[in-house]
């Protein structure tokens, strides 16, 4: 029998099993199909960049208490005035890719860090340091590109004062657990004037004057800040662009997503209950159901921007308006109203409730038992008034999550007993708008 055995893998199965390794097919991957991007040219920004200054106007930034900049812009130049304070972007940004030109003053005065000295805060928190640093000594850890106090360039690639300096940055966010444990350190990579100076560089925390830096838990997307230090130092040439990022809702088709309604079943949607509005995903809510991400997903970070409309429907034609965005849909349930999932409530002074439906989570929050599922309190009201766009974030890391409302966390909760699937945004008898529907892997 043995013999029989190893005779016919020899003459059987050997040669099939060779043949299907050699086939180059087995290794193709056709899904997912990258985005297209245009590529700058020289000096310009590729097609997906967000434009942070592009020498007209400092619409894109404030100051630090939210008012408005102070820097100079001259020329399509931006210039540090001493005295007005740091500036920051009006937009949030987690993992990116971000380019600047910046120049030190051409007269040389001071030294050390007293020269031509600003900064790059990625994420308000993290410096890469901006510092003339030709022919200037200084701590190692202090010169143009290092991780400030914290990681020295690998070399320097200072041009004389006066002329343009490049930064190229690609940067990597932290994540933090629920209990504000640190989950993975945020990494750099710089490229100054086209060298590479931080390679992958592990930062430690949120930069530090004086003592060792270490990890505090903060919203995981933040302003970019521009450092004011004394210096009149200048820029041009900012943009930005979001890294990591699916987006789920482009603005023009529900490509990726399907429909399902109650009695009508799955991409049955003869009233249009589900449409593109003016670059808009619009549910008109007349009918009960959702659409649904045909895709699952586990361990993110998803950004929803949502407003509502006018038109309510019976059995909710009066009083709060009701939506809400169900995530762990798992693909082996069935379509149904509604199906076993967690819930992020979106209703008119609720947004951030828990709605534990056929699923069970733990949370330190006030609950009670309605509708045969667990009802978590958000712990605060964060909502805009009605008519206006709000944001909604939810942070999913294995049996974790988090709910934000307006940069606000409003819930949490742990021990889920589903920690993947689908995404759904349901159609609950009120008109909602949603602008833009963003994931970020966690």
């Amino acid at each position: 029998m043995k013999i029989f055995l190893s005779y016919f893998f020899i003459v059987f199965l050997a040669p099939w099993i060779l043949f299907s390794q050699d086939d180059p097919k087995l290794t193709e991957i056709w899904d997912p199909v990258p985005a297209t991007v245009t590529p700058g040219k020289t000096g310009e920004p590729p097609s997906d960049a967000i434009i942070l200054f592009d020498g007209r106007n400092l619409d894109e930034w404030t100051n630090e208490k939210g008012e408005k900049a102070g820097w100079e812009v001259r020329d399509g130049i931006l210039t540090v005035k001493p005295g007005s304070g740091s500036i920051q972007t009006k937009r949030t940004f987690a993992d990116c890719q971000l380019h600047l030109e910046w120049r030190s003053p051409s007269k040389i005065e001071g030294d050390g860090q007293g020269r031509g000295n600003s900064g790059v805060y990625l994420q308000s928190l993290y410096e890469v340091q901006v510092l003339d640093s030709y022919n200037n000594p200084t701590y190692s850890n202090g010169q143009a590109g290092a991780v400030y106090k914290q990681q020295i360039p690998l070399v320097n690639a200072s041009r004389k004062p006066g002329e343009w300096q490049t930064y190229d940055i690609i940067y990597t966010a932290p994540r933090f657990n629920i209990d504000s444990t640190l989950k993975k350190p945020a990494y750099v990579t710089v490229l100054h004037n086209g060298v590479v100076i931080q390679n992958h560089a592990e930062i430690k925390g949120p930069t530090l004057y004086i003592g060792r830096p270490h990890y505090a838990k903060h919203p995981f997307t933040l302003p970019l800040m521009l450092q004011e230090h004394g210096n009149p130092v200048s820029y041009r040439n900012i943009w930005i662009r979001e890294i990591n990022l699916t987006t789920l809702f482009n603005g023009t088709d529900t490509k990726g997503w399907y429909t399902f309604l109650d009695s009508l079943g799955k991409n049955n949607d003869p009233y249009h209950n589900f449409s593109i509005d003016h670059n808009l995903l619009r549910i008109e809510g007349k009918y009960f159901g959702y659409i649904s991400t045909e895709k699952t997903f586990a361990d993110y970070y998803l950004r929803v921007v949502f407003k509502w409309g006018v038109k309510q429907y019976p059995p909710r034609e009066t009083g709060k308006r009701d939506s809400g965005i169900l995530y762990h849909f798992n693909e082996a349930e069935k379509d149904v109203v509604w199906p076993k999932s967690f819930e992020c409530q979106v209703q008119e002074g609720d947004c951030g409730d828990y709605w534990c439906v056929g699923t069970m989570i733990d949370s330190p929050n006030k609950y009670e038992t309605a509708w045969g599922m667990k009802h978590i309190f958000r712990t605060q009201n964060f909502e805009n008034p009605t008519g206006e766009w709000n944001v909604i974030e939810i942070i999913c890391s294995g049996n974790q999550s988090e709910h934000y409302v307006n940069g606000h966390l409003v819930n949490c909760g742990i021990n889920a007993s589903v920690s993947s699937g689908k995404i759904l945004l349901q159609s609950e008898g009120a008109e909602v708008y949603y602008r833009s529907v963003e994931l970020i892997p966690y």
